[in-house]
């Protein structure tokens, strides 16, 4: 499994406990906190590339 980590512009919508729900560039998306790192400030989100895959398979990474 590549453990590469991909930085991606992302707009927090909504937050749970464990979650964020994400606007990535126009396609929305939930993320395990325990996944991911996001900075509302810069509203950058990290995330392991599988991750990005698994959630957006239409986009080429």
């Amino acid at each position: 499994m590549n453990n590469e980590i991909y930085t991606i512009e992302a707009k927090l919508i909504r937050e749970t406990e464990k979650s964020f729900y994400l606007d990535c560039e126009g396609d929305y998306a939930w993320f395990p906190k325990s996944q991911v790192e996001f900075n509302e400030n810069k509203e950058e989100l990290k995330a392991p590339l599988w991750l990005l895959k698994e959630k957006f398979p239409e986009t080429i990474f």
